[in-house]
């Protein structure tokens, strides 16, 4: 008790120090809500440097290419057509309109650019793990997803269609991370609560200082499959349309009897938790669901852990994740599983891999509200807590400026990670106050975001 007000007078002292230099970074606050047009348009205008540096990029090696990929636009369309998600073309067409690029080849860009369509994207590996009761202390139910892969500026922002096409589903709101480029997600949670994200899997992994070996169907897809959703958008998909475990798990049996999943000659790994702290890992091979757990323990050294699953083991000289967590079993908390011991273990080990991630904190009571996400930009950096009932990301955030920043100025202390902590801890706490008197506290969840931006950013000057 003594060390948390120690701890809470050191974040608010420093918070008070940095004030000037926070003002310096106040930035606008940009609400993705609207019709997808609108959003998109957003979109395009606020981040037209980069998306324009990746779309020129990824166009000069598939010089020549210009008639396959336009056919897959035109697939990637009637695809999204059949799943009743059009919507995710007027926006990319607005984003498209926006930047000053063709319309099809900028569709062929966003729906194919992070696998190997025209053998233009190396892949490497991720780290996703769920934990949930009986595992953590008060019932609390945490995912979490690092994003290791080749540098991309990063983006993370809240989202929400709110009109559609006759026709087409009318999606949930949800938090999204991946680059800035484009619209599909690594990882999400939504209003619902089901949080989740799609990894390589691990036998496709580079095999370096820590990948643990991996047990199941060798993923192998031959021959290689394009025709499809890659494993961007099957996560935006179930981030938008389903509430539940059960639903994303029967969303992923239909694509794939559809065949709707792609992901070149690799197939693709998902682990999702939801509100009710159930889990699931299931992972195809493009053609067919190969592998599929429910609520999945974790094993080690011959003992099982109920309530804490990883898709990848990683292990060094440092210890590893699950020896943490173990350790800590029954009284595991978000703070330990944002931790370097736990979350940021890869990522410290892993600095030009690890783009991006989130710890996530699901609220079983209020998932729309009171689910706080620890974005980090950089994966290794200071993680920034906010609210899912916020509706307003900072543009820092959105446009690549806090990874950016957190990249090429690296800072990080625990000490100070553990005064973010006290300062959430405390704000999260009169929240739930006021909601439960019936308050509107969205504008209040808007501001703190900004204000946990910004201090983020100061911290790493």
């Amino acid at each position: 008790m003594k060390r948390r007000k120690v701890l809470l007078l050191i974040a608010t002292f420093v918070s008070l120090c940095l004030l000037g230099a926070t003002l310096g970074y106040a930035a606008d606050m940009v609400i993705l809500e609207g019709s997808p047009s609108e959003v998109g348009a957003k979109w395009g205008e606020i981040n037209r440097d980069s998306i324009l540096e990746a779309y020129n990029s990824f166009m000069t090696k598939a010089e020549g290419k210009e008639e396959q990929l336009r056919r897959f636009a035109k697939l990637s369309i009637d695809l999204s057509k059949e799943i009743k998600c059009s919507y995710w073309i007027e926006e990319l067409n607005a984003i498209a309109d926006a930047v000053g690029i063709d319309r099809e080849l900028y569709i062929a860009f966003t729906f194919g650019r992070y696998r190997d369509l025209a053998l233009l994207y190396e892949s490497s590996g991720c780290t996703s793990f769920a934990i949930a009761p009986p595992a953590t202390k008060g019932g609390q139910i945490i995912f979490h997803k690092t994003r290791e892969t080749a540098k991309d500026l990063q983006s993370a922002y809240l989202k929400k269609i709110t009109s559609v096409p006759k026709g087409d589903k009318k999606p949930y709101k949800f938090f999204g991370s991946m680059g800035t480029a484009d619209t599909g997600v690594s990882f999400f949670v939504n209003e619902k609560g089901l949080a989740g994200g799609a990894d390589v899997p691990a036998q496709w992994q580079h095999k370096e200082w820590y990948v643990g070996e991996y047990e199941g169907e060798f993923p192998h897809v031959d021959p290689p499959k394009y025709d499809g959703f890659m494993n961007h958008y099957v996560p935006r998909y179930i981030a938008e349309h389903c509430k539940d475990v059960d639903e994303a798990k029967a969303v992923m049996h239909s694509f794939a009897e559809k065949g709707y999943l792609a992901s070149g000659n690799r197939g693709t790994n998902y682990l999702f938790v939801d509100a009710n702290g159930k889990i699931l890992q299931i992972a195809d091979n493009c053609y067919k669901i190969i592998e599929e757990q429910v609520n999945p323990s974790l094993k080690k050294d011959g003992e099982e852990y109920k309530g804490i699953y990883f898709t990848v083991s990683r292990v060094n000289d440092y210890g590893s994740p699950e020896d943490a967590l173990i350790s800590n079993y029954g009284n595991i908390t978000i703070e330990l599983a944002n931790s370097p011991k736990v979350s940021k273990h890869p990522a410290m080990w892993n600095f030009e891999r690890a783009q991006s991630s989130a710890t996530i904190l699901i609220d079983p009571e209020y998932p729309e509200t009171l689910t706080t996400i620890f974005v980090t930009l950089p994966a290794y950096g200071y993680s920034i807590p906010f609210l899912m009932g916020a509706n307003a990301t900072p543009r820092a955030l959105m446009d690549g400026t806090v990874y950016e920043k957190q990249r090429t100025s690296f800072e990080y202390s625990e000490f100070h990670e553990a005064g973010i902590n006290d300062m959430w801890r405390k704000f999260i706490y009169g929240v739930r106050a006021d909601l439960k008197e019936g308050k509107d506290v969205q504008e209040e969840l808007n501001e703190n975001f900004q204000k946990m931006v910004d201090f983020i950013l100061a911290m790493n000057d």
